[in-house]
């Protein structure tokens, strides 16, 4: 008797499950009957056409960039798509990624991870990313695997792939350092050189800095040439440069701030200019 009852109840079940199944179907699906396998092709080729929309906008996007004023196509970017500074800057840069021949190659197996997972692995060189369509991995993760992420595991990964390689290169860096020491010292024994003295090193690195001092300083010089060059073409054509001028200055100034900063050097030289070194 019970086993009727079971019976019975697995095929009510089954009943039930088949009649949700046909409403979903004639509701989502076009009255079609359900198969897993066709629907996440179906699945695929939305994610395709999403991606090919993604890059389709890169395109626009670097059009519009290279052909409008920067505060313009900000307000166009925010109006008309809908998408901030980062994002947009983002997509052109995967745009341009995949635009190089290596980079097609993978194009295809890449794309069917989906936006956010692809936008993730930009972070990462032009040879891992073939290679991984290839049948590669990151870090022990193959594209299968990346696949069944979360974007934010594939995030973490990432980070852990990088800090780890940056682990090695350090390690063999400083292996390196101390080989080049003990060759050198070694070389010096056998060649009976003595080391140099502490202020001819000082003296000779001072007029290295000197020489890169008004190497450097000619080349900004050659800005003012350029931006006057620059400025003629906006007003002959109408096109404006400012945001390519500001930027580059921009530029540069960021990049010596942060040398000031990783030396904590000050704003103003001091006054006593003597190097420690050579007052003792």
């Amino acid at each position: 008797m019970n086993n009727e009852v079971e019976v019975i109840d697995v095929v009510a079940q089954q009943n039930h499950q088949a009649a949700y199944s046909v409403m979903v179907m004639e509701q989502w699906g076009n009255g079609e009957v359900y198969s897993e396998e066709r629907w996440i092709e179906r699945g695929r080729q939305a994610v395709r056409q999403t991606m090919e929309g993604m890059f389709e906008l890169g395109r626009a996007l670097i059009v519009l960039k290279e052909h409008t004023e920067y505060r313009r196509f900000s307000q166009i970017v925010q109006d008309e798509f809908g998408i901030g500074k980062s994002e947009s800057a983002r997509l052109m840069s995967a745009t341009r990624r995949f635009a190089t021949p290596q980079m097609q190659k993978a194009q295809a197996k890449l794309m069917d991870l989906g936006k956010s997972k692809l936008l993730e692995l930009l972070v990462e060189d032009d040879v891992t990313l073939v290679e991984l369509a290839e049948g590669g991995d990151i870090n022990g993760h193959t594209l299968d695997d990346i696949d069944r992420m979360t974007r934010n595991e594939l995030r973490a990964a990432l980070r852990e792939s990088r800090e780890t390689a940056e682990a090695k290169d350090k390690v063999i860096a400083d292996k390196n350092k101390k080989v080049d020491e003990l060759a050198e010292k070694l070389a010096k024994k056998q060649t009976g050189v003595r080391e140099p003295k502490a202020e001819d090193v000082g003296s000779e690195l001072t007029m290295q800095l000197s020489s890169l001092e008004v190497g450097i300083r000619s080349q900004v010089s050659r800005l003012k040439d350029l931006f006057d060059q620059l400025n003629a073409h906006s007003e002959a054509h109408g096109i404006s440069h400012q945001a390519k001028m500001v930027g580059a200055l921009n530029q540069i100034i960021l990049d010596c701030n942060g040398i000031r900063e990783s030396y904590a050097l000050p704003m103003e030289a001091p006054q006593d200019e003597t190097p420690e070194w050579l007052g003792e």
